[in-house]
């Protein structure tokens, strides 16, 4: 199939923020993730673990399985890299999470520790804009690295950094729900 660019992108106003606001992460337990509704990279729906995880709207972020985890402003970020490979003939988008836990304790350190024994998680992040992304798109996505700290000031972060990262063959998706 050829890959014909039909379209260019404007230049937007300077109405875009940076930043994460809240994280909803999913366990899987390594069943598929299907995605519904996918027109021009926005999705409409996600839905895992044989329907126990079902997203379609904003209420079904905390009441279908999903657990939030609330961000302090200008601490979360979301990044996403593309891999492309001319001699192999491959594309593949790479999305990266570090998102953090204010407060080092005992019950949250255990939190982590099944974030990260998990081998598939659904992970949806509320940015800035009110816009909602999933990471992994259909192949889910992982805890890959933390760190956890006590600081050294008063004034410094007494919590944990945890970085999720997710693979797949196209970038993420904006998941457009109401």
């Amino acid at each position: 199939m050829p890959c014909v660019l039909n379209t260019g992108v404007t230049l937007d106003c300077r109405t875009s923020l940076g930043g994460v606001k809240s994280v909803y992460i999913g366990s899987t337990t390594g069943q598929a993730i299907t995605i519904s509704g996918e027109a021009n990279g926005v999705i409409t729906g996600v839905t895992a673990q044989g329907g126990t995880i079902s997203i379609t709207s904003v209420a079904d972020l905390t009441t279908s399985g999903m657990f939030e985890f609330q961000q302090p402003r200008q601490s979360a970020s979301l990044s996403e890299t593309g891999a492309f490979s001319e001699e192999n003939g491959t594309a593949f988008y790479t999305s990266v999470l570090s998102f953090v836990v204010n407060t080092l304790e005992g019950e949250k350190l255990d939190t982590l520790n099944i974030l990260g024994q998990n081998t598939r998680l659904v992970v949806i992040v509320l940015d800035q804009n009110d816009r909602y992304w999933i990471l992994g798109n259909a192949s889910g996505a992982i805890v890959t690295a933390s760190t956890s700290e006590t600081g050294t000031a008063f004034g410094d972060r007494s919590g944990i950094t945890i970085e999720v990262t997710g693979l797949s063959p196209q970038p993420m998706y904006e998941l457009n729900i109401s």
